[in-house]
């Protein structure tokens, strides 16, 4: 063979690109083939390509199972009986060497529980690794833990020196908290070079104060033990851990419940060091009372590029305005390139707590913004609105106004829905703008085109220079009919009026009910 593939760094190169199956967006999933088989048939080849064949078919495996397959304690996918029948095994030597054979070239794995029949083969892997005096995946970069708490302190073998990102999903309440504990206290101790942790939690605890303790104090205690930690992403830490990370020059992102506005003027006001939280450009924030955040836009002492605001209150229209005036007047908050503000949902709407463009007008002041989100379900933004945001952010790439209720409330008295036309002049006036998500009216649209089917396919493309590649759009209830009437003409139409987007996702994630929650989409 050519004489560079003898090169071990060509061939790992050329090798990696052997990767189809993780196309983001592909659908449907028909389309997607897996690379294994190229990968398994490059190792049986011959010898030079057997090593960076194998390195890059185990270097993220789907879960644990291909180490039972490999090592013949589970039979092949194909006998689901066998395979979802439950039963111990003791492994044997020789199938325990096999899994460490293909275990020090895994760099990513995800160990969770199946949601669709129960806990085997995860259970006999933790079984089976919880007695290893060894790691048995040592060259482990990044993992994900999403285990019911009765099975974490089987966890502590896969956490070695090489970890640099660390994901835990604590999904159920455990009293005392202990097997979190032994987790974080393994962390601490086993994963010095940990860069990344990040702790997702169910929606219904680190609610309760007295439930908060038992995973609270563990987190922070190992938070104050890990010197190169760059994002931390958990529900709440203690105010010793967020002094340690505002001391630490490698953080840069940082996202947890907002401190009391006692804490944070404690933290923030009377701090000794001149460079506290000096490289943090992206925080996110959650925030039971606004007085909490007016501390935070007053006392933060860095640069942001990036903030996150996740209100357990409801947005008053008054508050966010000084929000906004204050991001709008602090220096701190001139380089602001992301802002991302969400409500808590379950509120109902009310006229009285409308936000207008008034509300937001002085983020305008903020040039530099690529990425606005706004999920506040009560906004009253019209087209002269549209217009004004073209302007005053130029390099805008990403705009959501309210997924859940579109961009103008029903609850308003005077409610300024856009038209589709208005949307094509606000795309054109935002050359940059890959991403929109925002409501309309469909009344007009049979004015505004014809929507003859043979007519749109036969109309040329719009020329246009426009980068918008994802686009949806909310529409109210009461004009369900005006898209089922033109169901199969809104794919055509959208298709050349925004010539980048592919015409085969038009028809099913373009428009749809807000009002209908298991039609809500995501971007």
């Amino acid at each position: 063979m050519h004489h560079a593939l003898l090169i071990p760094e060509i061939l790992s190169y050329i090798i990696s690109h052997i990767t189809v199956d993780e196309r983001c967006g592909i659908w449907p999933a028909d389309y997607v083939k897996s690379s294994a088989p190229t990968l398994v048939a490059l190792a049986l080849t011959c010898r030079a390509f057997s090593e960076p064949a194998l390195d890059a078919l185990w270097k993220d495996p789907e879960g644990v199972e291909p180490f039972m397959r490999c090592a013949g304690m589970i039979p092949a996918p194909q006998y689901t009986m066998q395979r979802d029948k439950e039963y111990f095994i003791v492994p044997t030597k020789t199938q325990l060497s096999i899994m460490a054979r293909y275990g020090h070239r895994v760099r990513s794995l995800n160990v969770s529980m199946e949601r669709w029949r129960p806990g085997y083969p995860t259970q006999l892997f933790l079984r089976i690794i919880s007695g290893s005096s060894g790691v048995l995946v040592p060259n482990l970069r990044s993992l994900e833990i999403d285990l019911p708490c009765k099975f974490l302190h089987m966890v502590p073998p896969l956490l070695g020196l090489r970890m640099q990102c660390f994901i835990i999903c604590i999904s159920d309440y455990e009293q005392d908290g202990e097997n979190v504990h032994t987790v974080f206290e393994h962390l601490s101790l086993n994963c010095p070079s940990l860069e990344s942790l990040t702790v997702l939690h169910s929606s219904h605890l680190f609610r309760n104060p007295d439930h908060n303790v038992p995973y609270i104090l563990p987190m922070s205690r190992a938070i104050q033990q890990m010197p190169k930690l760059r994002v931390v992403n958990v529900p709440a830490i203690t105010k010793d851990a967020l002094v340690y990370l505002g001391g630490l020059p490698s953080v840069t992102e940082i996202s947890f419940r907002l401190p009391t506005g006692s804490d944070l003027e404690d933290i923030l006001g009377s701090s000794r060091n001149p460079v506290f939280f000096e490289n943090v450009d992206n925080v996110e924030w959650e925030i039971e009372e606004w007085q909490d955040v007016e501390v935070f836009t007053r006392l933060w002492p860095s640069k942001l590029t990036s903030m996150t605001l996740r209100s357990e209150v409801k947005f008053d229209p008054s508050l966010l305005q000084v929000l906004c005036d204050s991001l709008h007047v602090r220096e701190t908050f001139r380089n602001l390139q992301r802002i991302y503000l969400f409500e808590n949902d379950t509120y109902q709407l009310s006229p009285s707590t409308i936000i207008t463009l008034d509300t937001i007008r002085p983020l305008f002041y903020l040039s530099q913004l690529r990425v606005v989100y706004i999920d506040a379900r009560t906004m009253n933004i019209g087209a002269n609105g549209l217009v004004e945001m073209a302007e005053a952010w130029k390099c805008l790439e990403m705009l959501i106004l309210n997924k859940m209720d579109g961009s103008m409330s029903g609850a308003a008295p005077m409610s300024q829905w856009i038209t589709v036309p208005e949307v094509v002049s606000f795309v054109e006036r935002c050359p940059s703008l890959k991403s929109l998500w925002i409501g309309v009216t469909l009344r007009t649209v049979a004015d505004d085109y014809d929507m003859d089917e043979a007519s749109l396919r036969a109309l040329v493309p719009r020329d246009s220079k426009s980068k918008l590649v994802s686009l949806k759009l909310n529409y109210p209830r009461n004009e369900d009919h005006i898209r089922k009437t033109y169901s199969s003409s809104f794919g055509w139409l959208f298709s050349k009026l925004f010539p980048r987007i592919n015409p085969s996702y038009v028809p099913w994630i373009l428009l749809f009910d807000t009002t209908e929650p298991s039609l809500q989409q995501t971007i």
